[in-house]
């Protein structure tokens, strides 16, 4: 729109009628029209111009100019009043109007004399913010008559109009001085100086021409340095006229590829020859431009004084002619198979000539949205960085454009609180989007403030930004379909692709490895073929409606290998849908699942077991209330009816049914704490060498004590050694074998009401075989292997006639396979029991007469003194009762370190028996102190801590022998007589 100014001056008041009339005079000079075209082609927008009489002279293309048609020139008044009439607020005077429906035009005011004559007019064009622009740039549909504006205007930016106000202002100064020259031309005709006067028009001329020319001049000595450049090189090198004046041409602009042409070409002008030729150049910042140069001799009188040298800047005409290749070129790299890395680095090479002295980047943002996947030129792989490290955050929230010079670099660094790992002078970017999804930045660093893009390298890269966005975005999909077919190929699940009628197009490689089949073999065929007839059709039928409706459907089948062989397998059917919304394949994902119904069948009979040992440990758990409390019961009740009252026989009577109690818990609670021990792996095995007669002389005391204890005292007992041979010397753990004969005949004594309970062992080849045999109650067959199991007894009933923990044979069967050996049973319902042991034991057999052995008690050596370390009274009162009885003398030490000193000082002391757990210095601490000083007293630890492992560690540190509590009197005073 046409803004009117509020202080319109006259016209009158402008112009000085008098040297109007005598401006009238002025001709036009005969190169304007040629300087009209060539300015019209470099801007290639159309020009004119205009004087005060609306007379004009236009470029070639100015045909296309609105202007002359639009009702600012049908006024009545002329073209000429209604733009004078129009104000401006620019400093340069000039006045940028719209007219017509959208074309802009900018109307330069040419003076002479400091009048004003006319106007230099270049239009025909919009900004590129205007609507007609945005319409233009966007495709967007336009009526018949916008159509036709818009095949006449050019898009500008901002900077380019101001660009070519600048050189329309030079321009203008040209044609000023040209008609000042006509007007002084003309005052010196009137003064009959016209040949003066032509001479100084031609020299004015030639300056002006010279530094005012839209072409880039240079002039250079004989010797390849800058006398001379015009304005327009200045602008096109991006020198100033103090940076080249006696500069060598070749170093200024020159690129390094290039300077064998530059030298040959400066000279052959030197030797007067004329050069013409296109070849690339570079500015001052490094920015590679394509130029047309013109290089000639200036010569006087035969004399060469120097060369001159014009620059046709051809970058935008070989650029276009370039870029639809470059962009050809950029196309099929991103087609290509290449990675990332090189990817970018052949676009790099493309780029080359844009980028100038910047460096190329590429920052993609990480499959975990959290950081930047970095890569610049010339890199071998990608970094991660965070948002915060990068000025590509701030393009990426933004979706738009940056170009940053260092001074708005550090405003958004602070603005946005980043922390950049590198500094930049200047930096460019340009958000990749796709489809609306931001993917990345792509741009150029500078590292230097001269560094710049035009506006034609920033269209260009924007171009191949959207063409690198549609690039990467294209390479991960097929990535992801790559990926997909992996997966389908690796998946370990079988996959079945129909089409809609159920024939087979596709399995991938676990089904062949499933059922056995090639993919030939199935490929057309129907999947029916994998039937085992295990599945209704109703449900194949379900699940066809199903899939064919476009839903989902998931099932098990039992179906055939093609061995024969039956598998279960858990399907999963959809429907795959093109584009449109119609079905064009059926998939079915499969999982071979037998394993699966195997290890269901299994966990549920793991489960019923469970249960079943849930409900035995329940059973277990109340008869071991009845077990232990019905000792204590005696115990603690009898204990409680001993006092002053009670005779000495009555007392006596209780003391036994107390011991005898006390014995009863003793063997339930060695029961549970020997499961224990082998239940948690702390069950040690220990090999040693005894003789079979030793083994059996052991069994028999056990035997008739618990014969006694028992009150069985009527059934006979008979023990029955090998008879071939007298001395079996056998390799085992001697209380381990003895503790599965003793649990064996306990139960043979506590199940045989009346007959006989019998022991034997015979050897066959280096195999030990024992035996326990009774005429009690029996086993019927279906309990022999239940019998075994921990908390089991042949009667598990509450109201059962014998009570016991249902560990002992538990015990056995593990100890034996420890042992490496085998437990059986033979056993009829009241026809008795024969439990046998196997264990490949032997090491020599002797075949001699058997000598008689009978124990007829101990003798101990008379008065040997044993030091009792035991700091509770009444454990050392129940030893000092059994060792005085047994004709030794007892001293007793409190602690571990009392034990020590008396060890120390009577030289009489015989054996020591030492409690491991005492005060003050433990039991260990106190034997190692005493072997110091005296190795060969023997020392017996004692400890209420019965478990296995302890005997080793008090043997491991030094002591002889090892004995539990309760102590045991017999088992006690044997082992005081084998060390004394």
């Amino acid at each position: 729109m046409l803004e009117n100014n509020n202080s319109l001056i006259s016209i009158g008041n402008q112009l000085n009628k008098i040297v109007l009339d005598h401006l009238k005079d002025i001709p036009n000079p005969n190169s304007l029209e040629m300087m009209l075209n060539t300015f019209s082609e470099l801007s290639d927008c159309p020009c004119l111009f205009l004087n005060f009489e609306n007379r004009y002279v236009n470029s070639c293309s100015c045909k296309a100019m609105t202007l002359l048609n639009s009702d600012l020139a049908k006024n009545g008044e002329g073209l000429f009043k209604e733009i004078t009439r129009i104000g401006t607020e620019r400093d340069d005077a000039c006045i940028e109007i719209v007219y017509g429906s959208s074309a802009r035009g900018v109307f330069v005011p040419v003076n002479i004399k400091g009048e004003l004559y006319g106007y230099f007019v270049y239009g025909q064009f919009v900004e590129e913010k205007d609507p007609m622009a945005i319409k233009i740039r966007n495709g967007e549909k336009l009526t018949d008559d916008e159509e036709k504006d818009a095949s006449l205007l050019k898009v500008l930016s901002r900077k380019e109009i101001e660009d070519n106000i600048q050189k329309s202002i030079q321009f203008v100064k040209s044609i000023e001085s040209q008609f000042e020259m006509s007007y002084e031309l003309n005052n010196e005709i009137k003064k009959n100086k016209e040949s003066a006067n032509e001479l100084r028009i031609q020299k004015t001329f030639f300056e002006n021409l010279f530094e005012h020319s839209p072409e880039s001049i240079i002039i250079l000595d004989n010797e390849d340095q800058v006398i001379q450049a015009n304005q327009e090189f200045l602008r096109l090198f991006e020198y100033t006229q103090e940076e080249i004046k006696s500069k060598k041409i070749n170093d200024l602009i020159v690129p390094e590829r290039f300077k064998n042409e530059g030298f040959g070409a400066t000279k052959d002008v030197s030797l007067g020859k004329m050069v013409e030729m296109t070849t690339i150049r570079q500015t001052k910042t490094g920015k590679q431009i394509h130029v047309e140069v013109h290089g000639k001799p200036i010569v006087l009188d035969n004399n060469q004084l120097a060369v001159y040298a014009i620059y046709r800047n051809l970058t935008q005409q070989v650029w276009n002619q370039k870029s639809q290749q470059i962009i050809h070129n950029i196309s099929e790299i991103l087609n290509s198979s290449l990675n990332s890395i090189e990817v970018i680095n052949k676009v790099g090479g493309e780029l080359e000539q844009i980028i100038g002295a910047g460096k190329l980047f590429l920052e993609l943002i990480a499959p975990n949205r959290r950081s930047l996947r970095v890569f610049e030129e010339k890199d071998n792989a990608f970094t991660n960085i965070l948002y915060s490290q990068s000025l590509s955050s701030c393009a990426i929230r933004e979706k738009r454009m940056l170009y940053l010079n260092s001074e708005e670099i550090q405003e958004v660094v602070k603005e946005n609180r980043l922390k950049l790992l590198k500094n930049h002078k200047k930096w460019f970017g340009i958000p990749l989007i796709e489809k609306e999804q931001v993917l990345g930045v792509f741009g150029i660093s500078f590292d230097s403030e001269d560094s710049d893009m035009s506006l034609e390298s920033i269209k260009f890269i924007e171009v191949i930004s959207a063409q690198l966005a549609s690039g990467i975005s294209k390479k991960r999909k097929d990535m992801e379909l790559r990926m997909l077919e992996r997966s389908t190929e690796q998946s370990p699940a079988s996959i079945i692709i129909t089409d809609t009628k159920g024939n087979i197009e596709y399995v991938n490689p676990k089904f062949c490895n499933v059922t056995g089949y090639e993919l030939k073999e199935v490929v057309g065929r129907n999947p029916r073929f994998l039937k085992s007839g295990a599945t209704r059709s109703a449900e194949y039928k379900e699940m066809w409606e199903a899939v064919l409706a476009g839903g989902e459907w998931s099932g098990e089948f039992l179906n055939v290998k093609k061995n024969k062989e039956l598998f279960w397998e858990r399907a999963n059917f959809s429907a795959i849908k093109n584009e449109y919304g119609h079905i064009t394949h059926i998939i079915a994902v499969k999982e071979d699942i037998t394993e699966l119904k195997k290890s269901e069948k299994d966990l549920l009979e793991s489960k019923n077991r469970a249960e079943e040992s849930d409900r035995l440990k329940s059973a277990f758990l109340s008869n071991m209330s009845h077990e232990l409390r019905t000792p204590l019961n005696a115990v603690i009740g009898f204990s409680n009816l001993c006092d002053e009252s009670l005779s000495t026989t009555e007392i006596l009577e209780f003391v036994r049914l107390i011991n005898k109690s006390g014995n009863q818990l003793l063997g339930i609670i060695e029961d549970i704490l020997n499961f224990t021990s082998i239940e948690c792996e702390n069950f040690q095995v220990e090999s040693e060498e005894f003789f079979m007669f030793n083994f059996l002389d052991e069994v028999m005391a056990m035997t008739k004590e618990k014969r006694i204890q028992e009150n069985k005292e009527r059934l006979g007992m008979q023990f029955k050694a090998e008879k071939e041979y007298s001395k079996i010397l056998v390799k085992t753990d001697y209380q381990r074998l003895l503790q599965v004969v003793t649990n064996l005949m306990k139960n043979a004594l506590k199940f045989t009401t009346e007959g006989f309970v019998e022991f034997g062992y015979n050897v066959e080849g280096d195999e030990l075989c024992l035996y326990v045999k009774d005429s009690g109650v029996g086993i019927e067959k279906s309990k022999k292997d239940v019998i075994f199991d921990r908390f089991r007894q042949a009667d598990d009933s509450i109201t059962r006639t014998f009570g016991g923990t249902g560990l002992g044979l538990a015990i056995s069967k593990k100890i034996m396979d420890m042992l490496g050996g085998t437990i059986e049973v033979e056993s009829e319902p009241n026809a008795g029991s024969i439990f046998k042991l196997r264990l490949k034991c032997v090491i020599s057999k002797q075949s001699e007469n058997k000598k008689s052995k009978e124990n007829n008690g101990m003798e101990a050596s008379n008065s040997k003194l044993i030091l009792v370390a035991e700091d509770e009274i009444s454990n050392f009162k129940l030893i000092e009762a059994i060792l005085t009885r047994n004709n030794y003398k007892v001293i007793r030490a409190e602690n571990g370190e009392v034990a020590v000193d008396m060890c120390r000082n009577n030289s009489n002391i015989s054996l020591v028996l030492m409690d491991i757990r005492m005060p003050i210095m433990d039991g260990l601490i106190a034997t190692k102190e005493i072997k110091k000083f005296k190795p060969d007293l023997p020392i017996v630890a004692q400890t209420a801590y019965a478990m296995d492992g302890d005997e080793n560690k008090a043997i491991e540190e030094g002591c002889n022998d090892y004995i539990s509590k309760p102590i045991k009197k017999d088992l006690l005073l044997e082992k005081l007589k084998i060390l004394l």
